[in-house]
């Protein structure tokens, strides 16, 4: 070999030394960074020199784009079991347990007994006041309950809002960026870069819709929903949605008082985009929300006429309010929807009235009675235990108590937000597994160092080299 060749020889060794260095400290430097992909040189002979020699051909990507899809699914899935475990935590709070202080049941148990207080002495006037006070307490939880999923369901409404902004503005800048990657390598230069901050943004994407992502021979990428909806092929489409200001308990999507979601302003099937936080915050406002409204309304409803007219109160005719009212009306079984809401104490019975005899005399008496009569008290203590058919098809057909009817429901929404929980937890333990799959293809930072140590071991091969044949051709010229 000439001397001309082993130094041309060397001087791409340190070329290539260079190159490696420079990737390995991007690497080392970027090992906590989630969103970046290994880097590793790819090497070659230099066909060009005569001699040997080697080149640089490449800088590799270390993404694999098997586990990539399962990390932005797992992503998707968890965002969406967050919004059903948080909204199942929210009713908890608000229904309550049947042992805890505030419940609806506790309100409940307050109400009974308050009644049989007042039965074992009608004549005190405080005792019966007592009963306006807890019966009022009573309406008031269930008012609670119904204006807190009133505001779950507005919240879903505004965070569909902003999710359509953050789906809009993430599929606008992976188009973008897939333009700069294209031209990026039509003109040779670096594209690394760039593909990090795409699967940032499709990783951000991914936690609204779950995604399928197909790159194209070009480096860019289409992207579409795991069950085949399309957001950006060649150009990214454009997610709308119009929300409430607030959304009561009568507005449904069926009755076209809510917005469904529109791409490139046609309607869609949000089933196509199912699995994300998107999805869920409809679910929660059309389907879940509005169960838990229907079951406390038919509740309410349940009050309502156990305490109206044919109740316990001979004094309630038909066609006039009872005890409890639609706001202070009578009820109308068509208005059920939002009833929870809107429940209150008769006036004549409040706590704060002139006239707390009529909780022993009758709503509607004409004047006080007998002082010692319990009767009417005693009626109205067995009515809340009494086995009833519920007149509203959201409660079981069976004949229960009012009590049944308040602790099965704390039941079966404790009972929600522990599966709720469990599928919360489900999906962040598989979101921690396939971030560890990624993180194991990343950067290892002892392996990157024993690349590093084997670099400048192969550097001062190299630059010996450089130093002996310059030795030599001073030698030579000095002949």
């Amino acid at each position: 070999m000439s001397l001309s060749g082993a130094l041309s020889n060397a001087i791409s060794g340190l070329t290539a030394n260079a190159r490696g260095t420079s990737v390995i400290s991007a690497n080392i430097a970027n090992a906590l960074n989630e969103g970046y992909a290994r880097r590793d040189v790819v090497l070659a002979t230099d066909a060009n020199q005569s001699s040997g020699g080697v080149r640089v051909v490449d800088v590799h990507r270390n993404a694999n784009p098997v586990l990539a899809h399962e990390k932005r699914l797992a992503l998707a899935e968890k965002a969406g079991a967050g919004v059903s475990s948080a909204f199942a935590t929210g009713l908890e709070r608000l229904w309550g347990s049947v042992d805890q202080p505030g419940s609806v049941a506790e309100k409940l148990v307050r109400f009974e007994t308050a009644i049989l207080s007042a039965a074992a002495d009608p004549s005190a006037s405080v005792r019966l006041r007592n009963v306006g006070h807890a019966a009022e307490a009573f309406a008031g939880a269930l008012r609670n309950v119904s204006n807190g999923i009133a505001q779950a369901r507005t919240d879903a409404d505004n965070h569909i809002a902003d999710a359509v902004d953050q789906m809009n503005r993430a599929l606008s800048n992976i188009d973008d960026l897939n333009d700069s990657i294209m031209s990026a390598r039509h003109q040779g230069q670096d594209t690394l870069g760039l593909m990090d901050r795409r699967e940032a943004e499709l990783e951000k994407l991914s936690q609204f819709v779950p995604l399928h992502v197909v790159e194209r021979d070009s480096g860019a990428v289409a992207v579409f929903s795991s069950n085949g909806r399309t957001l950006l092929d060649t150009r990214a489409v454009e997610v709308s949605f119009e929300k409430q200001s607030a959304v009561l308990p009568h507005m449904t999507l069926g009755n076209g008082l809510l917005s469904g979601l529109r791409i490139d302003g046609k309607p869609v099937d949000v089933q196509k985009l199912q699995g994300g936080s998107l999805s869920a915050h409809f679910d929660l406002r059309d389907n879940q929300a509005v169960k838990a409204q229907a079951t406390v309304d038919a509740i309410a409803r349940d009050v309502i006429e156990r305490f109206g007219p044919g109740g316990p109160d001979p004094t309630v005719a038909t066609g006039i309010p009872g005890i409890f009212t639609d706001q202070g009306g009578i009820f109308v079984p068509a208005s059920e929807p939002g009833l929870a809401g809107r429940i209150e104490l008769n006036a004549n019975l409040s706590a704060t009235g002139s006239d707390p005899w009529r909780w022993r005399d009758g709503l509607n008496a004409p004047g006080q009675g007998d002082v010692g009569n319990s009767d009417l008290l005693l009626a109205l203590k067995a009515q809340i235990d009494v086995p009833r058919t519920p007149g509203s098809g959201s409660l079981p057909a069976s004949a229960v108590s009012l009590t049944s009817h308040v602790h099965n429901t704390s039941t079966a929404v404790a009972a929600e937000r522990v599966r709720a929980i469990d599928d919360a937890g489900a999906a962040e333990q598989k979101l921690d597994i396939a971030r560890q799959a990624v993180a194991s293809n990343g950067v290892n930072t002892d392996q990157e160092l024993q690349k590093l140590i084997e670099l400048e071991k192969s550097y001062a091969a190299n630059a010996r080299v450089v130093r002996v044949v310059d030795d030599m051709l001073s030698e030579l010229l000095g002949i």
